[in-house]
């Protein structure tokens, strides 16, 4: 439904709670399948980027990549590019519908979702393979640390997941970290992603005043805590990574 090759990590772990998935994507579903909220996460990328990027010409020429290869980085990245802002949207929406936030009187309800509401998706390339850290070799490991210390300004404990489909080139993840030294130590990184939190908060509000809510009851107790720990840990770093997965599209060797 979301229109990528991949299910974001703020997914996986809702579906680690019982009921939380179902209701949370009960809440937001509909807004993907007319195209609002892909519209509105579209924009709200292009408004908060216009013009910049990151080079990776060095990473890739270093590691040896081939053209086959940029392109299957430029596939990863674009999923990334597109899928983080939609979902930045669509928590804010769940966040407003836990709080019961007002809505416009005239806002039916939506049926519950049923198994036959369920697709499968058709023409979407696969991505690359998102490696294993307990698996891999030390090297990779550490170069997958490496970035995520990088982008995090800290060890979080978290791999972000973009990084990990690129596992299968140590040289190309080495030479990444450099590579992004001047795009994290500019101002402007942080500022992009904090103004795209903002106005991505502001399209949430906007699209959930008219949403009809699932005909479901709300989460229990404990999945609404659950929920409300997920959406305040996660829109900062899917706001950073949209920027980060944004500028190296934009950094990739036109022949991609």
């Amino acid at each position: 439904v979301i229109g990528v090759p991949m299910v974001n990590l703020i997914f996986r772990h809702m579906a680690t709670v019982p009921g939380c998935l179902m209701w949370a994507w009960g809440t937001i579903r509909s807004l993907y399948v007319s195209g609002e909220i892909p519209t509105a996460a579209a924009a709200l990328t292009a408004k908060v980027l216009p013009g910049h990027a990151a080079d990776l010409s060095m990473p890739i020429s270093t590691a040896g990549l081939s053209s086959s290869n940029v392109a299957a980085i430029d596939r990863v990245l674009d999923a990334y590019g597109r899928a983080n802002p939609m979902n930045l949207v669509g928590l804010k929406i769940i966040d407003l519908a836990l709080d019961g936030a007002p809505q416009n009187p005239a806002t039916g309800k939506a049926p519950a979702l049923t198994v036959s509401d369920l697709k499968v998706p058709d023409g979407l390339a696969e991505l690359l393979p998102m490696a294993d850290p307990a698996a891999s070799s030390a090297r990779t490991r550490d170069a997958l640390n490496t970035l995520a210390r990088q982008i995090h300004g800290g060890d979080t404990g978290v791999i972000p997941s973009l990084y990990r489909h690129f596992g299968e080139w140590p040289d190309f993840l080495e030479n990444l970290e450099g590579a992004l030294t001047p795009t994290f130590a500019d101002d402007s990184f942080e500022s992009a992603a904090q103004t795209m939190r903002n106005a991505g908060e502001t399209v949430a509000i906007n699209l959930y005043e008219t949403l009809p809510l699932p005909d479901m009851a709300p989460p229990g107790a404990s999945t609404a805590k659950t929920l409300k720990g997920l959406i305040g840990q996660f829109p900062p770093n899917i706001c950073r990574m949209t920027v980060l997965a944004t500028l190296l599209q934009r950094g990739l060797p036109e022949a991609s």
